[in-house]
């Protein structure tokens, strides 16, 4: 049995304001409906899993909440706010928002510290010493202190996404958001990329994690939500949603997945 917070029946940071809210979201392509009338909170501190089969809507729910995507209905509240539509205004949004993407997305020509510094530098304005300063110690805290002066191409995949999540966290985001972040790496890796996040998970940190690795969304997650066909199917603790789900459809899928808990 899982032993959350969430799992024995309270809701991490449900005392306080949600930081992000989606209020009925659709998003289409076309004629195909992405995300169709999603409504879900995120409250301060806790970790948020979406899972569900391949296209069910997960990562455009995760672009939405950034304003990488536009929602074509409904809404999405940061800290209350609507998010803005205005792409300047976003911007801005976004550098609150810290998001690891599957690939990685490094600057090839840049070193691990390169990297994790650039953002601060050019974004936030600070001197580049102090930049570096601080993306020295969040490579020392995902484990690369020792890879600082390496290029991407001298890292494997775990270490490239480790460098990806210190650049994220360099620009001192109040939200982390995880595009399927192990989806990319041998298995081997995996492991390193994902104890990373739990320790940010520890530490108390708001994260909305989209992923296919049923055994962290079970053990980090406070609250998991069940995507099919663009809809929640279910949400709720992961105790509910792993050992006893009240939908078929979660069963369904926990079933295909040859999950026993």
């Amino acid at each position: 049995m899982t032993t959350s917070t969430a799992a024995q029946g309270e809701r991490r940071g449900a005392h306080l304001p949600p930081v992000v809210v989606y209020d009925n979201v659709r998003k289409l392509y076309g004629d195909f409906v992405a995300i169709d009338g999603v409504s879900v909170q995120v409250n301060k501190g806790e970790v948020m899993c979406l899972i569900g089969p391949s296209g069910s809507g997960k990562s455009t729910l995760l672009r939405c909440t950034n304003a990488l995507e536009v929602v074509d209905g409904g809404r999405v509240l940061f800290d209350g706010v609507p998010l803005p539509t205005d792409e300047t205004e976003a911007r801005k949004v976004r550098r609150r928002m810290g998001m690891v993407f599957q690939n990685f997305e490094l600057f090839p020509h840049k070193s691990a510290l390169d990297n994790v510094a650039i953002g601060p530098v050019t974004v936030l304005g600070m001197s580049e010493t102090e930049a570096r300063a601080r993306a020295m110690k969040l490579l020392e805290k995902v484990g690369l202190a020792d890879k600082a002066n390496n290029f991407p191409s001298g890292l494997s995949g775990g270490q490239q996404q480790r460098v990806a999540i210190a650049r994220a966290l360099a620009m001192e985001p109040e939200v982390m958001l995880f595009d399927e972040p192990t989806s990319a790496l041998d298995p081997e890796t995996i492991g390193e990329v994902l104890n990373v996040m739990k320790r940010l998970a520890d530490e108390g940190m708001t994260m909305v994690v989209v992923t296919h690795e049923m055994a962290f969304a079970q053990r980090v997650a406070n609250w998991v939500v069940v995507f099919d066909h663009g809809k929640v199917v279910e949400q709720g603790p992961p105790g509910q949603i792993f050992e006893n789900p009240t939908q078929e459809r979660t069963r369904d899928f926990l079933g295909h997945l040859g999950w026993s808990g």
